[in-house]
């Protein structure tokens, strides 16, 4: 089984049916969220987080989605028809729908992890720096910049990562105008330093990840304490270890940023595990 898709109110069809209308806000502008898990043993991965965030994201964007409980209801009967024993990417996309007619377009495709994850689980990311171009304390207070949401707008993200390609690395770190990591195009930012784990503050405009909010509350049982900070790249260089934390992937090793290497942490493997992540 290649892929599976679904439309909200219809259920599964055929994997090349047309769903997305050429007048859709969507398409059109990126007007729309979405939400990306991991399906193991065919189970979605922080299911609930997921969807929590989701209609954070909707909110932000004034668009009017089902129930939770009606999404979620969607999502796990086509979980359930994917093989238990193909690890998979589940996507939930909700679009603004046709003009005019005031409803939203949903649905949500199957297909198995991509390849080159099991590739960055064994060896890690090599990371470049860039700006987003603003101070880190804008869009704290610029909603329209829409920090935190998680749209269909990705021409950014993909624009960085190709960027990052060019210079030999995998992703983009993204710095704020006054010189604070914030984040990657497709990964939350962690790091380990004096026996404590730190995440970047939400009020900085992030996209509050769910593998990493996982991942905070098993520090403890890492040894660690927790806390959130703001971050240069100076520090990071001098961490005991640069993790990203992904839906997909769980957690990786951030091996090298801007050229310089990064200290590899020996907590990884158990983190892996209590979070119930592969690691390879």
């Amino acid at each position: 089984m290649d892929r599976l898709v679904a439309v909200h109110g219809i259920g599964l069809v055929e994997a090349d049916t047309p769903i997305v209308y050429a007048d859709d806000p969507g398409l059109l502008r990126g007007d729309g969220v979405f939400e990306a898990w991991l399906l193991a043993a065919g189970q979605p991965v922080l299911l609930p987080a997921h969807l929590d965030r989701l209609h954070r994201s909707a909110l932000s964007l004034e668009l009017a989605l089902p129930e939770l409980d009606a999404l979620r209801t969607f999502v796990l009967d086509v979980a359930a028809a994917w093989p238990r024993d193909v690890e998979a990417v589940q996507r939930l996309v909700c679009t603004r729908g046709r003009v005019g007619t005031g409803r939203p377009t949903i649905f949500t495709t199957v297909e198995p992890v991509p390849h080159w994850t099991s590739i960055n689980r064994q060896r890690g990311l090599r990371l470049v720096t860039g700006t987003v171009g603003f101070p880190v304390q804008e869009r704290a207070t610029a909603p329209w910049l829409l920090g935190g949401v998680k749209s269909l707008s990705y021409a950014v993200h993909t624009a960085s990562q190709r960027w990052a390609a060019n210079r030999g690395a995998q992703e983009m770190l993204w710095l704020s105008s006054d010189g604070y990591a914030l984040e990657c195009p497709s990964f939350n930012l962690v790091w380990i330093r004096s026996s404590t784990m730190f995440t970047v503050p939400s009020w900085s405009g992030i996209i509050a990840g769910t593998t990493a909010g996982a991942l905070i509350t098993q520090a403890p049982a890492l040894g660690l304490a927790s806390d959130e900070a703001l971050v240069t790249p100076e520090e990071l260089a001098r961490a005991d270890g640069v993790w990203l934390t992904g839906s997909l992937s769980g957690i990786l090793a951030a091996t090298e940023l801007d050229g310089r290497p990064l200290t590899r942490s020996p907590l990884l493997a158990e983190a892996r595990r209590l979070i119930g992540y592969p690691g390879s």
